[in-house]
């Protein structure tokens, strides 16, 4: 069976009226409302259409169906379409190429990598074509689904837009592999657009631009969740002890935990209990799990003695260090599709579990989380990030880290390594802690002794980092420059197979 392209139904949620409950988000509806009835105006019977790799699991897959509703909302007829290969090389392919333009080793055969990318690419644009309408305004996200649009013939190619989640901000012979790989398909579109300035390679600067991600603060992610709420998701999700839950809020699929060498289910004990140092990401070599277990052995090992030289409560200090639990948790690994290294990762998680002491295996809690239904997968990870004492995002290399602003969201203090994107959003001891090195445990350890020494502090960071979410980070912001970047393509249509030079679109103001 050959590649397809499966449209995805995007239901209808709630319309931008309700965003008026969200403090400092009045002004912006009416301009949104303006440039939705603008772009809507300038497009006519033409429609919007997202494609990426991938309907659930992972920061793309999450903001897409929120952004193509609160589009239709504008009156821009949007639509959500993803890549279904048939050869699962081909995810082992662009993982690869997801490694390269991460700075690491990857894609050793180049030949045979592009030629299962081109086969499985040209059936996609053969799946396209069915679809898409010359006229129509085609956004695709990410490397994996990049060629697909690029080999639709040039007679019927719609007007194309690339959108890149992922880069580094600096380059390195594994990285000019991976954009040399890409050369040759991105020269069919006429706008990229990255997540920072830094990523943009030099010689797509001319027609790229700059948009950053946002979260939203309606969704079941992020959504307020009172006490009693907040504590009957967490049992039914199975991470909390206690009565059962009514049968109409019991999780169809909940939690496991790694305890003695297997996957259970079983809740966290004590979790309302002791304070909580939380990562939850993909399971990905490069969001850093790796080293955050050896920086927590670290932590209760000498945090004691360290804390003494600090002048901080001592007595409170070793109460806290005497109980803080450590939990990795991300998406089970079958309900990933385009991440074929999910799997290996967490078993090198489960084997450094193993090897543990036992008091020590105790407190760190390796969880899966169920990606079987969306919704309650992302209450979970709600209720978890809200009654974390901090959020870790330890990531090696990071795009932008929509973990960090769903945290600082719900005023959950954090702690992320300054790289990427993660340096964007996070001021050094205004909006949270950063690491520079997030491959040392003693500078991961220091971080995390500081949030659990000093509570106003981290009150304070938490404070000001949810205010700068909300200046900066959330979709409403998102949602205009997407407007505004769709304008510029119906604007300036061209449609050769050389790259086009429509000019740099006005970036967003630097962040401070």
């Amino acid at each position: 069976m050959p590649a397809n392209v499966r449209e995805v139904t995007i239901r209808r949620t709630v319309g931008l009226d309700a965003y008026r409950a969200v403090a400092g988000a009045e002004p912006m509806l009416g301009d949104l409302a303006e440039l939705g009835a603008e772009l809507a105006h300038l497009l006519g019977p033409r429609r919007v259409w997202m494609l990426n790799s991938t309907a659930v699991g992972g920061g793309v897959a999450e903001m897409l169906p929120k952004l193509c509703d609160l589009l239709n909302c504008l009156g821009v007829d949007t639509r959500w379409l993803v890549l279904e290969p048939d050869d699962p090389a081909f995810f082992r392919v662009t993982k690869a190429l997801h490694n390269l333009l991460h700075g690491e080793s990857g894609l050793e055969d180049v030949g045979a990598a592009r030629a299962i990318y081109d086969r499985v690419s040209r059936e996609a644009a053969a799946r396209l074509r069915e679809k898409v309408v010359s006229d129509d305004l085609l956004v695709v996200h990410d490397p994996q689904p990049a060629g697909a649009a690029a080999l639709i013939p040039a007679e019927h190619r719609p007007a194309l837009l690339w959108r890149s989640h992922i880069g580094l901000s600096y380059s390195n012979e594994a990285t000019r592999r991976g954009w040399a790989f890409l050369r040759d398909y991105l020269s069919a579109y006429q706008r990229l657009v990255f997540s920072a300035e830094g990523y943009i390679p030099e010689e797509h600067l001319p027609r790229s631009a700059v948009l950053h991600p946002g979260i939203d603060p309606l969704s079941h992610k992020n959504r307020e969740l009172r006490p009693y709420k907040l504590v009957g998701v967490l049992r039914a999700s199975g991470l909390l002890e206690g009565p059962p839950v009514p049968n109409w809020a019991r999780f169809g699929n909940q939690a496991s935990r790694f305890e003695g060498g297997r996957w259970v289910r079983a809740p966290i004990p004590g979790l309302l209990h002791a304070p909580v140092l939380l990562q939850v990401s993909r399971f990905d070599r490069l969001k850093g799990f790796q080293h955050l277990i050896p920086a927590f052995e670290r932590l209760i090992a000498q945090g004691p003695s360290v804390s003494q030289r600090l002048r901080v409560d001592t007595e409170r200090a070793a109460s806290e260090l005497g109980c803080v639990q450590l939990v990795l948790a991300g998406p089970d690994p079958q309900g990933v599709s385009d991440d074929p290294e999910a799997a290996q990762v967490l078993e090198e998680l489960c084997e450094r579990h193993r090897a543990l002491p036992g008091p020590l295996a105790a407190r760190v809690h390796l969880v899966r989380l169920s990606m079987a239904d969306v919704r309650e997968n992302a209450l979970a990870v709600n209720a978890l990030q809200r009654v974390a004492a901090a959020v870790l995002q330890n990531s090696l290399k990071e795009g932008f880290g929509l973990t960090v602003a769903e945290a600082l969201w719900k005023r959950t203090p954090v702690i992320a390594a300054n790289v990427g994107g993660l340096g964007v959003q996070v001021r050094h001891g205004t909006d949270g802690l950063l690491v520079n090195d997030p491959a040392d445990p003693g500078e991961i350890s220091e971080a995390m002794l500081r949030m659990l020494a000093f509570p106003k502090d981290a009150e304070r960071m938490a404070c000001a980092g949810q205010l700068r979410v909300r200046d900066h980070f959330l979709i409403l912001s998102q949602l205009r420059r997407w407007l505004e970047e769709l304008r510029t393509m119906v604007e300036a249509p061209a449609r050769a197979t050389e790259p086009a030079q429509p000019g740099v679109a006005a970036a967003p103001p630097q962040l401070h």
